[in-house]
């Protein structure tokens, strides 16, 4: 594989898919403007509760393109768009676990499950990290991700790097997780070498753990028909080695070193840059805010730790 001829060609596609999707109309007024709408609603007592995982969601969706749009086309790096990804994403798997609790059906997919943890990994804010990790743990049992082992589906099976994250971020937190009693991967390369070694203080380690994630990244990065999965197959996700990164962070968190610099042609791509200085500051969302209070009081013990 030709790791930066396969990148400049993917760079070009995804850059102009972010170009033309914040631009058209029907995604402003469904991603940016009703979401917000849909907030005022619930507020003043005339829209289902039901929506508003689905709205949050939305909002993740339209604030992450915002930073992918900015870095693809612009060369800029609004951290706060970042930040508000992260914020929704978090507020996200907190409404559906809420639902999954209360025998509504809640639900979020393994791949959407690690996309929260990273962002807010990213972000640098650790308590809020944590809380997305105990979400997700204890989702798997629950309707929220659903992966106790069943004859109808091997939904476990199909993204590695959710599993890795999982692992790792459980290892650095001396949280037991028995994979045995859920649908899981058959082949966990090249993560198993990495989890098996991840506080390593060999940087060369690392460098060859990064290389190999990468490799397999990009390995699972393509543009997919719609009966076929792959890892990364999303303009989002596609040269966003999200994965590697918050590896990198969970390390940073733990106080080890990592290489200053990489030479995979991944790592050097704008999108893999590692938001810096962390924290980022919390940003203002006032209607989201107001949104948790009111259904607190409808789900009594959601959004805690």
């Amino acid at each position: 594989m030709d790791a930066a001829k396969q990148i400049t060609k993917l760079h070009k596609r995804i850059a102009k898919h972010f170009a033309e999707w914040v631009a058209m109309p029907y995604v402003i007024e469904n991603f940016k403007d009703d979401p917000k709408n849909v907030y005022q609603a619930f507020l003043d007592g005339g829209k289902r509760r039901s929506v508003l995982s689905t709205t949050t969601d939305e909002l993740q969706t339209w604030h992450f393109a915002q930073y992918a749009h900015a870095v693809y086309n612009e060369g800029r790096y609004p951290l706060d768009e970042l930040a508000l990804a992260a914020r929704y994403a978090h507020a996200y798997v907190k409404f559906e676990e809420a639902f999954a609790d209360a025998g509504m059906r809640g639900m979020v997919l393994p791949y959407a499950a690690a996309n929260s943890l990273c962002l807010n990994m990213l972000a640098g804010w650790r308590a809020e990290s944590a809380t997305v990790c105990d979400s997700v743990l204890r989702g798997l049992d629950t309707t929220l991700l659903g992966l106790r082992h069943n004859p109808e589906h091997a939904a476990g099976e199909l993204f590695r790097h959710f599993w890795f994250l999982l692992h790792l971020y459980c290892d650095a937190r001396n949280l037991p997780l028995d994979t045995s009693l859920y649908s899981y991967p058959p082949d966990m390369s090249p993560y198993v070498a990495v989890l098996a070694d991840w506080r390593t203080t060999d940087l060369n380690k690392v460098t060859g753990f990064v290389n190999a994630m990468a490799d397999f990244h990009l390995s699972e990065a393509r543009f997919t028909r719609t009966d076929e999965i792959d890892e990364f197959d999303t303009p989002g996700r596609m040269l966003f080695p999200y994965e590697i990164l918050a590896y990198l962070r969970l390390r940073e968190w733990s106080g080890l070193a990592n290489p200053e610099q990489f030479d995979h042609p991944l790592m050097k791509h704008p999108m893999a840059r590692m938001p810096s200085p962390v924290p980022l500051p919390q940003p203002e969302t006032p209607l989201l805010d107001s949104v948790i209070e009111k259904f607190k009081l409808e789900f009594p013990g959601s959004f805690e730790p």
